[in-house]
């Protein structure tokens, strides 16, 4: 069946949703003014209110979606307006393929700080009419794809438009929003179980639509750019989801809730992707689902790449250079987006090489702080540091720290907080005397190097510190690193 035959179905099945939903309404109302005074025998009216009550709520719940899915508007993600004079290469690409899929091209493109790609159309009269249509491309996508590969990813969005994906097959999309909001305002257990199953009926419908119209978008970008180019492109599609993801859990998310970011937070995943490209490769694919969630408007890309082999290809010359020759000054671009972003009130900016040893010195003073007030209840002392944590050590008075530490904390537990609290007492003495410093690793967490390029001995200092007996040579071993033991700021380092 055909993607506009299923779209139509599924715009059927909309309607007969509310015809069902607005037939219950009737019904139930006029059962309730039809009621009797004796339906129980005593004179009184016993269901008329309910009923009545019950149409009405239903009623009120038809309403407010029925206004949304007749009012909803297409929503690009915030970025920046692209125009022809700032790309003109990209703009000719663009309709390029627009003229090669017999489509009228977008009237703006976008470019958004997310791993996507993706076109979106004001249609009016429910998709009857065409409307103003906006490409959306990320900036990660750009600083990723060679310029083969954003080329199929564009002929796939072009697809989109000639097939009418973004007019007819949007109102069926809206409509399940609407459908299943509709179900979910609805209080009463019967409407709501009745209403739920035919919801259930459309979602399954509008989703074969949804996954449909990327295979017959993938075999329009076939078309125009080559099967091992559009394969290629959805295998990077796939990398790139992943990189992006990962980029942001281990180094861009965890600065800008302390309030940092880097200075070129595009820049930043183009390197990161470059170095960690072959893990990033084999996650994406570990993590990659072979069967679509329910909810899922995409097939997986296996499925698409393996569909693709049935498709007729086409001779093309390769371009391998980088997609982000298409935007001259990228870095002006990138710059402008990461302040509409991410940037806020308050946020400090800081290249990679700085950004790195801040955030690392501000958790390995943050994990020591707890422990130096510890010690300092514990003995008094106002001005605690690392000679009076070993002093502690030295006494045995391991167990109290730990207490002091982690009141709440089991033995075993609290022993191994004490341990990670005093590798950051360490750590911070390292880098407050000078014989230390943070490295920043896009492949893992920051790495603590001594000036000859060595790893600070961690592990042997903290099993000297942890016997009484060895702590003499804890204290040696500190010295001949040229670690201080006194004078150690006992406060965590300012955000």
């Amino acid at each position: 069946m055909r993607t506009s035959l299923r779209a139509l179905l599924s715009i059927a099945l909309l309607v007969g949703f509310y015809v069902l939903a607005f037939g219950l309404v009737v019904a139930v109302a006029a059962f309730g003014f039809g009621v009797g005074t004796d339906t129980d025998g005593s004179g009184t009216v016993t269901y008329r209110p309910l009923a009545i009550g019950a149409a009405i709520a239903l009623l009120a719940a038809l309403a407010v979606g029925l206004g949304k899915v007749l009012t909803a508007r297409p929503h690009a993600p915030a970025g920046i307006r692209l125009t022809p004079e700032r790309a003109p290469e990209f703009w000719a690409l663009v309709r390029d393929l627009a003229d090669r899929a017999e489509t009228r091209p977008p009237d703006e493109i976008q470019l958004v700080a997310e791993a996507n790609a993706g076109v979106t159309e004001e249609s009016r009269l429910l998709g009857l009419l065409s409307g103003w249509r906006i490409l959306v491309v990320g900036m990660p996508l750009l600083r990723s794809y060679t310029l083969d590969q954003l080329r199929a990813v564009l002929a796939h969005e072009m697809g989109h438009y000639s097939g009418r994906h973004t007019r007819t097959a949007q109102l069926a999309h809206r409509g399940r929003m609407v459908v299943v909001e509709t179900v979910q305002h609805t209080t009463d257990g019967l409407f709501r179980a009745v209403l739920s199953g035919y919801a259930r009926l459309y979602v399954a419908v509008e989703q074969s639509v949804s996954r449909q119209m990327e295979y017959e978008a993938d075999r329009a970008a076939v078309a125009a750019v080559g099967r091992a180019t559009m394969v290629s492109a959805l295998r990077e599609t796939r990398v790139g989801a992943t990189a992006w993801d990962t980029y942001l859990e281990r180094h861009l998310l965890p600065a800008y809730d302390r309030g940092h970011l880097p200075e070129d937070v595009f820049g930043g995943y183009e390197a990161f992707l470059a170095e960690c490209r072959d893990e990033l490769t084999q996650r994406s694919i570990e993590v990659a689902p072979e069967e679509p969630a329910w909810w899922e408007s995409h097939p997986p890309i296996g499925a698409r790449i393996a569909a693709l082999r049935f498709v007729p290809d086409v001779p093309v010359e390769a371009d391998g250079r980088p997609a982000t020759v298409l935007v001259p000054e990228l870095d002006a671009a990138s710059r402008q987006l990461q302040a509409g972003s991410y940037e806020r009130a308050g946020i400090r900016l800081l290249p990679w090489d700085r950004l790195t040893p801040t955030l690392a010195d501000q958790t390995a003073r943050g994990l020591a702080h707890p422990l130096f007030q510890a010690a300092s209840r514990l003995t008094g002392r106002t001005d605690p540091d690392l000679n009076l944590l070993l002093d502690l050590f030295a006494a045995d008075r391991y167990a109290e720290l730990a207490r002091g530490l982690a009141p709440d904390a089991d033995g075993e537990d609290g022993l191994h907080e004490l341990t990670a609290a005093f590798e950051g007492a360490v750590e911070s003495a390292a880098v407050e005397s000078g014989v230390a410093a943070w490295r920043h690793s896009w492949s893992g967490p920051p790495e603590l190097l001594t000036d000859d390029g060595r790893p600070l001995p961690l592990g042997e200092l903290v099993e000297l510190a942890a016997d009484p007996v060895t702590v003499p040579a804890a204290r040696e071993r500190l010295a001949a690193l040229g670690i201080r033991v006194s004078a150690l700021p006992a406060s965590p380092a300012p955000a």
